[in-house]
C-alpha cells in the first residue's frame, strides 16, 4: 500500500473512532447527516457506541446485586437498516420469587427537520413486556418517527438477583461497531474462567486491574476487566452457515467457585457428566418421565397388537404429533408440565418430548431424553447448563440410536427439524450414565429426477418425474404440507415459472417418512435455442445448476449443507425430426479430496435417442473454510457441464429424402 492511500485510511479510521461525543444525548447534526458508512459502504445500519458495564453492587441487608448498564447509539442509513430500530431485552424470571428488572430505560430518536437537529422521546407506553417463556420474559420497545439518516439512542439497567451468572459479552453484530467499551467488576468471592469464541477470527485485548471496596465492616476486592476497541467489522453473510452469530466475537464467563465471607467455598465447574446429572435430578425430570398414569389407557390400546419394538416407537411417535400442539417455547425444563400439556393438548418442546421419552419406556423400549443446543444459542463451550436450551427425544435399539421431535409434524423417526441439528447432543439415559450423540444425519437423503422430452414446433414438450427421500422429501413437505390440492397446483406452477405444466400429480405428501414422488407434463422453449442451422439444448433444462452459489475469493466460516445427499438427474431425449446430432457433452467425473463428494456427468446417444445423467453425491454435511477453495472449484465443474449444449444440425432436404427412402 503506497504512503499517501495509508495516511487517508488512518484518517477515516481516526474520524470514525474519535469524532463524536458518546456522552447520552449528545447527538451531533454530523451524525445524522452522514449517509454512509466511511469503511461499509455496503452497511444498512451501524452502532456508532456501544456501550456496557456489568458490576456487583452490595447492599448491608439483600447483599449481592448484579447490575448491567447498556448506553447504544445507532446510525441507520436505509430502509433495510429499520430493523435496528427496535429493541428486545431478555430478562429471567426463574419462576420464583426471584426475577431479572430491565429498568431506567430512556431512548430517543434524532432526525434533521428543517435543517435543525430534532430528537422525539421514546413514550413509556410504547414499552412493551411480553412473556417469552415460562421462565423469559422480553421487554421490546420500536423507536419513534425512524427515517433514513436517523439516529437512535437508548440505554437501560438489567438488575438481577442470580449473581453467579454473567450474560454472554456480545462484541459483534451483523453491522459495524465504531467503538466499543465494556467494563466488568467481579468481587473476589466470585471466580470466574473467560472463553472466547474461538470460531471468531477477531481477538480483543482485555486489561485486568483491580481495587479495594469498602463499604460500613465489608472490604474486599475488586476485579476489572476492560475492552477498548474501535472500527470491529460486521459479520459478513456467506451461503451456507448453520447460524451465523455462532461466529460473532463474544466472551462467556464460566463461574468455577464462589468463597464467600463464613462460608466454605463452592465449587460450580463441573464435567459434563456432572452438568448433565444435575439436569436430570436436580430439574426433575426423572420426574417428569416416570409419570405415566395418565397416559396408560391410551397407549395400551395405541400398541396392544404390536410386538415389534420400532413399530411400537412409531405409533406412539405419530400419536403425539398428532394429539399435542407445539406452542413454540424451548427449553429442556418442562413448562406446564407434561401431565398438564397432555389433558390440554397444547405445550413445550419439553412438555411435548419429555412426555413422548415417557411413552416410549411405558412401551417397554429403552428410551431416554437428549439435550441439545438450538444453532441460535451456540454450540456448548464448556460444561454448564445454559449450554442446552432445547430437548429431544430417543430410543436406542441394536441398529443405532433413533432420534425423535414431535414437535414437528413433518419429521419422520429418526428426521430432526433443522432447529434441532446443531453438532451433537447429550442422551441421559436411566442408569444415569450419559453420553454425546450426533445430530446431523448418518445417512444419505436422495433427490432422483427424470424427463423424457421432444422438440417440436419450436418448443420442448415433455414428462417430468422426481422421488425424493429423506430429508429432500422433509424439506418438500415443509414447504407444501399443509396446502390445498389447487393451492399445491399454485405453487408449483409459480415455482415453474414460464414454463408451462398441467396434469400436476404428488404422492405421499400427507405420509410422513414416506418417500415423495412428484410428476407433471411440461412444454417450453427454455434451454433451447436454434441458431441458423443448428439446435443447442442444455439437456437438464429447469434442472440445471445455472451459477455457482460461491462467489467470494476466501471464505471464513465453514460450509453445511445441513445433510448429506445423492442427486441423479436423467434426461432422456428424442433427437429433433428434421435435425441430426453434431456434438454431445463429454462424459466426466471429478471428486473431492478424501471422497468429500463425487460428480459424474454422463452422455450416450443410441437409435436416435440421447441419454443425459448427472450424479453428485455428498458424503459428508459439513466443509471447513480450508477445504473452501475445493469446494468453489467443484461447483464451478457442476456449473460447467450442466451448462453444456447439446447441438443438433438441420438435415438438408436430400438428406431428408434419401432417409425416408431408406425407410420404404
Amino acid at each position: 500500500m503506497n504512503r499517501p492511500l495509508l495516511i487517508l485510511l488512518l484518517a477515516l479510521v481516526s474520524q470514525v473512532s474519535f469524532g463524536q461525543d458518546f456522552k447520552f444525548g449528545k447527538v451531533s447534526e454530523e451524525e445524522v447527516k452522514e449517509k454512509e458508512h466511511p469503511l461499509d459502504k455496503e452497511a444498512n445500519a451501524a452502532v456508532l457506541y456501544k456501550f456496557r458495564r456489568t458490576y456487583y453492587d452490595y447492599h448491608q441487608h439483600t447483599g449481592f446485586q448484579l447490575i448491567t448498564e447498556v448506553h447504544e447509539r445507532v446510525k441507520i442509513y436505509n430502509k433495510d437498516g429499520f430493523d435496528w430500530a427496535t429493541k428486545e431485552v431478555k430478562s429471567y424470571v426463574g419462576g420464583g420469587s426471584d426475577e431479572e428488572d430491565v429498568r431506567s430505560i430512556k431512548a430517543f430518536t434524532y432526525n434533521l427537520v428543517d435543517g435543525k437537529l430534532v430528537d422525539e422521546k421514546l413514550d413509556k407506553d410504547d414499552i412493551i413486556v411480553e412473556e417469552s417463556s415460562k421462565f423469559y420474559k422480553t421487554t421490546k420497545f420500536t423507536m419513534p418517527a425512524v427515517k433514513e439518516g436517523s439516529v437512535i439512542e437508548y440505554r437501560y439497567e438489567l438488575v438481577s438477583p442470580f449473581v453467579t451468572s454473567i450474560d454472554d459479552f456480545k462484541l459483534q453484530y451483523s453491522i459495524p461497531i465504531n467503538k466499543l467499551e465494556v467494563k466488568l467488576s467481579i468481587p473476589e468471592y466470585l471466580v470466574y474462567r473467560k472463553h472466547y469464541n474461538l470460531r471468531s477470527p477477531i481477538r480483543f485485548d482485555i486489561v485486568e486491574d483491580g481495587s479495594r471496596f469498602r463499604r460500613g465492616d465489608l472490604d474486599f476486592q475488586v476485579n476489572t476487566y476492560e475492552i477498548n476497541k474501535d472500527n470491529i467489522p460486521a459479520m459478513v453473510e456467506e451461503p451456507f452457515v448453520d447460524h451465523i452469530q455462532n461466529y460473532a466475537a463474544f466472551i462467556k464467563w464460566e463461574l468455577q467457585y464462589t468463597k464467600f465471607p463464613q462460608s466454605t467455598v463452592e465449587n460450580y465447574s463441573s464435567d459434563w457428566e456432572g452438568v448433565t446429572k444435575s439436569i436430570y435430578n436436580d430439574i426433575g425430570l426423572d420426574k417428569d418421565i416416570n409419570q405415566t398414569r395418565y397416559f396408560q389407557d391410551d397407549i395400551d390400546g395405541l400398541i396392544g397388537d404390536i410386538s415389534d419394538p420400532v413399530q411400537r416407537a412409531a405409533r406412539i411417535f405419530n400419536f403425539v404429533k398428532q394429539k399435542m400442539k407445539w406452542n413454540e417455547y424451548v427449553g429442556f425444563v418442562p413448562d406446564k408440565g407434561p401431565k398438564k400439556a397432555y389433558k390440554e393438548g397444547i405445550g413445550s418442546a419439553a412438555d411435548i418430548n419429555l412426555m413422548l421419552t415417557a411413552m416410549l419406556r411405558y412401551a417397554r423400549l429403552n428410551a431416554s431424553p437428549v439435550l441439545i443446543s438450538t444453532p441460535d444459542n451456540g454450540v456448548p463451550l464448556f460444561p454448564t447448563r445454559n449450554g442446552f436450551n432445547y430437548v429431544i427425544s430417543s430410543v436406542e435399539t441394536p441398529d443405532g440410536i433413533i432420534l425423535m421431535d414431535a414437535t414437528d409434524l413433518t419429521a419422520a423417526m429418526g428426521e430432526l427439524p433443522k432447529r434441532a441439528r446443531n453438532w451433537q447432543g447429550r442422551i441421559l439415559r436411566e442408569n444415569g450414565t450419559s453420553d454425546w450423540v450426533p445430530l446431523y444425519p448418518q445417512a444419505h437423503s436422495s433427490y432422483t429426477s427424470r424427463m423424457n422430452i421432444k422438440y417440436e414446433d419450436g418448443r420442448l414438450d415433455g414428462v417430468f418425474t422426481k422421488t425424493l427421500n429423506g430429508f429432500h422429501a422433509k424439506k418438500y413437505r415443509n414447504k407444501y404440507f399443509d396446502k390445498s390440492e389447487e393451492e399445491f397446483n399454485e405453487a408449483v406452477a409459480d415455482r415453474m415459472g414460464d414454463i408451462e405444466v398441467k396434469e400436476i400429480e404428488v404422492r405421499n405428501l400427507q405420509d410422513v417418512g414416506s418417500d415423495i414422488g412428484e410428476n407433471y407434463k411440461f412444454n417450453t422453449n427454455y434451454g433451447i435455442e436454434e441458431i441458423g442451422e443448428n439446435l443447442y439444448l442444455k439437456p437438464l433444462l429447469f434442472e440445471t445448476l445455472k451459477e455457482n452459489p460461491f462467489k467470494s475469493k476466501t471464505r471464513t466460516y465453514p460450509v453445511f449443507f445441513d445433510f448429506m445427499s445423492a442427486e441423479q438427474k436423467q434426461v432422456n431425449i428424442m433427437v429433433p425430426e428434421g435435425f441430426e446430432l453434431v456434438s454431445l457433452p463429454e462424459s466426466k467425473t471429478y471428486q473431492l479430496p478424501d471422497n468429500g463428494a463425487t460428480f459424474r456427468f454422463t452422455t450416450m446417444e443410441n437409435g436416435g435417442f440421447i441419454r443425459v445423467e448427472s450424479i453428485v453425491v455428498w458424503n459428508k454435511p459439513v466443509f471447513t473454510a480450508t477445504e473452501y477453495e475445493n469446494l468453489k472449484s467443484f461447483y464451478d465443474k457442476i456449473v460447467e457441464k450442466q451448462n453444456e449444449t447439446i447441438v443438433f444440425g438441420k438435415i438438408s432436404e436430400d438428406e431428408t429424402a434419401e432417409i425416408s427412402g431408406s425407410g420404404e
